[in-house]
């Protein structure tokens, strides 16, 4: 049975990473080097993909790495643990190392070796304990991955995947609590990423909010379509499938390059010819491909407008938009009211300025997806 040749899905290895050598490098130089960054940009964009090979490169270079997806928890406890684990495990080896120290070391593989690892550690700062209050713990999560870093004379990469959501979790206090302490350390560097670029540009570029200029900005840049032409084509090519250069302009006029649903299009592509027994891939079988990932995206676009629908003007925005109807003449009501609505959408990374009012779908499958429904709204 052949393997998933487009992966889909999640994050993807090294060699799925389309034409992103030159900005993973400066990635990794920038970190190592000390300097924090935040990336924002919409989901299934492949920030999570960029993080992981980056610390995946800066591991292998003797740093400590640690990760934490903060879209998975819902306290403030959660939260300080995840921290807390993410660090331990440089030394521990343990993905889990304050379950194993609750649930006892004598049940543990090698609990002695565990116990030397963190016996210095527990001697100058302590081990996690029940006994600490949400806040304490949460402080000496904050701490630990500096403590760390010192101890083993090690520089840590500190990854924070959809940071915006500490909000959700901690309260915007927890904002005031994190700079006090991510501001005076000296052995880590930090990657923030959010799929709110709205939120993460105003807790990064507003000068009222505690995490003000603490990391330095960095667009993402977009694919090349040179670059998925080659990828595309390889792909292809390694299954003994012919293409052209039509079939292949074709597939990214209908993705418009977005990086998951050009690996979803052309997945089903692929899956198509290999149900049809056939080795040239024709515009045919593109369309049929397109139809395909368009019906595998409707649950996740369905979710969306039902979303929108009870926030005020924006689904109706969003309609207008994808009819090619410029906004602010063809909609009625409050100029101010339609603009809040675009912000909005701008915001949840559904739209994109690309001028003075004008805008463009993040996604052009949702725009052809709005389209096909319009007579029902």
């Amino acid at each position: 049975m052949p393997g998933r040749l487009f992966p889909l899905g999640g994050p993807v290895s090294e060699k799925d990473i389309v034409d992103r050598a030159e900005f993973l490098s400066s990635l990794e130089r920038r970190l190592t080097e000390g300097q924090s960054i935040m990336l924002a940009g919409p989901r299934r964009i492949g920030k999570t993909s960029l993080a992981l090979e980056v610390i995946r490169r800066i591991k292998s270079n003797e740093h400590y790495v640690a990760f934490v997806d903060l879209f998975r928890y819902n306290t403030k406890r959660e939260l300080s643990l995840a921290i807390i684990n993410a660090c331990l495990e440089n030394r521990s080896g343990i993905s889990k190392t304050t379950a194993a120290l609750k649930d006892g070391l004598k049940k543990i593989t090698g609990a002695a070796k565990l116990t030397a690892k963190l016996q210095d550690l527990e001697v100058a700062f302590g081990l996690p304990s029940e006994s600490k209050s949400d806040d304490e713990l949460f402080n000496y999560a904050l701490e630990l991955s500096e403590v760390l870093a010192q101890k083993d004379k090690k520089h840590m990469i500190l990854v924070f995947d959809e940071f915006q959501e500490v909000v959700r979790i901690a309260g915007e206090e927890a904002l005031k609590v994190m700079r006090s302490y991510f501001q005076v350390h000296q052995h880590v560097a930090y990657l923030f990423l959010g799929s709110k670029e709205g939120m993460m540009n105003t807790i990064f570029g507003d000068k009222r909010q505690a995490f003000y200029r603490f990391a330095t900005i960095l667009p993402i840049p977009s694919v090349p379509s040179e670059a998925w032409v080659e990828y595309i084509t390889g792909k292809f090519q390694a299954q003994t499938i012919t293409l052209n250069d039509r079939v292949i302009s074709e597939i990214l006029t209908l993705s418009g390059g977005h990086p998951q649903d050009t690996m979803l299009l052309c997945s089903e592509i692929y899956y198509s010819l290999l149900e049809a027994g056939v080795k040239n891939l024709s515009l045919d079988f593109v369309r049929l491909g397109y139809e395909r990932a368009l019906l595998s995206l409707s649950p996740v676009f369905d979710e969306l407008l039902d979303e929108l629908g009870s926030l005020g003007n924006s689904r109706r925005v969003l309609v207008s938009l994808a009819k090619g109807l410029h906004i602010y003449s063809g909609l009625s009501g409050n100029p101010n009211d339609i603009k809040r609505a675009v912000d909005l959408l701008i915001d949840k990374a559904i739209i994109e300025k690309t001028g003075r009012g004008a805008y463009q779908f993040v996604e052009p499958m949702l725009k052809d997806y709005l389209n096909r429904r319009i007579e029902g709204y």
